[in-house]
């Protein structure tokens, strides 16, 4: 493989990162690989001698650094408010993410027994509902957080202290019944644990 075509796949590699990371509802990992894709298209444009392209991107770079900084370091004020089945404000928001939502859990705020917004900076960011089941447990229907919010803040508000907010409201256990793949994860990092096809947090 000739060097040309190696400098070429760098600068290919550079592009597709730029719009990888323009597809991404998230603001932290948008960052993250357009700063990775920027820094790519710095070696390109030192290997080919491009002062406009090299600069250009350490100007990108710097730019994913300082707002990455300030994101990671700017703690949100976060909240979490408990509301009624008929809040108009938790219909809203399950109206607008319905197609995301229904990927997630079973968004009948009707159902539920306990439904909290989740805020950040006063914005809506996430829903959590659950309702009581047979064995006297919390069976979380919903725990959401809209896509621009996808990180863990918003749980660890939620689960604070263990789950001390659940054990005020009388619940001891917490069950998601059939998780998928995208949601272990973060409830693993949330505390609960695997139990057969379900996940468990005792609180």
């Amino acid at each position: 493989m000739s060097t040309a075509t190696i400098y070429e796949l760098i600068g290919y590699t550079a592009s597709i990162l730029i719009v990888i990371s323009l597809a991404m509802s998230s603001v932290i990992r948008l960052r993250v690989v357009n700063l990775v894709g920027a820094l790519v298209f710095t070696l390109y444009g030192a290997l080919i001698g491009s002062i406009p392209v090299l600069l250009t991107n350490i100007v990108i770079a710097g730019i994913d650094v300082y707002f990455l900084q300030r994101e990671l370091t700017t703690r949100d004020q976060l909240g979490i408010i408990p509301v009624a089945g008929d809040d108009s404000f938790l219909a809203a928001f399950i109206d607008h993410y319905r197609d995301d939502l229904s990927s997630f859990g079973h968004a009948d705020a009707d159902s539920a027994d306990v439904r909290f917004l989740m805020l950040r900076d006063t914005t809506l960011a996430g829903v959590f509902l659950g309702r009581t089941d047979a064995n006297g447990r919390l069976e979380v229907l919903v725990d959401y957080v809209a896509p621009p919010y996808r990180d863990l803040r918003s749980g660890e508000c939620l689960y604070r202290d263990g789950g001390v907010r659940f054990n005020e409201l009388g619940y001891r256990t917490l069950v998601v019944a059939e998780p998928d793949d995208r949601q272990r994860d973060y409830l693993s990092a949330m505390g609960y644990e695997s139990t057969g096809t379900a996940m468990v947090k005792h609180v």
